[in-house]
């Protein structure tokens, strides 16, 4: 598991009450909890996550907070592909939310996702495109430069 990852990993575990499982999730989200059903109202928000509860599961996509770490991680791109998308870094849409979430599932361990980079240039392609800012592409970038690194391992 990447030390980022594990990070994250370790702010969603530092929030659940007693009891509660944390796993990652098979949608959107990066980690999905019971931690609705043991009664304790989480302030996931400021462990950095959006959070959507929805039949008793808890829902949880990593905030801006964490692409905002993630780009002040690496201020100078460390590939072609983070050079070329530095420009998109800023606030994240709910694209490059899920976008990120996605590379830190593989991150945390998850099974290797073999359309991250190409959907990451398309989304980049369709913000240029249609002038979007296209915030949080870069922090994507990045976690797809570790994502890449660590294959190489």
């Amino acid at each position: 598991m990447n030390d980022f990852a594990r990070t994250l990993r370790d702010a969603a575990r530092s929030r659940l009450p007693e009891g509660a499982f944390l796993r990652r999730d098979r949608g959107d989200a990066l980690y999905v909890t019971d931690a609705p059903l043991r009664g304790e109202s989480v302030d996931w928000a400021a462990a950095g996550f959006i959070c959507r509860e929805n039949e008793g599961l808890a829902r949880l996509t990593p905030s801006a907070i964490w692409l905002q770490r993630m780009e002040s991680l690496c201020p100078e791109p460390p590939d072609p592909l983070c050079c070329s998308l530095r420009r998109f870094s800023g606030p994240p849409d709910d694209v490059a939310l899920t976008l990120f979430a996605r590379a830190m599932k593989r991150l945390d361990g998850g099974e290797r996702d073999p359309r991250y980079a190409r959907d990451l240039r398309q989304r980049a392609a369709v913000c240029l495109r249609e002038h979007i800012p296209g915030g949080g592409l870069y922090a994507c970038a990045l976690a797809n430069y570790m994502i890449e690194k660590e294959r190489d391992l």
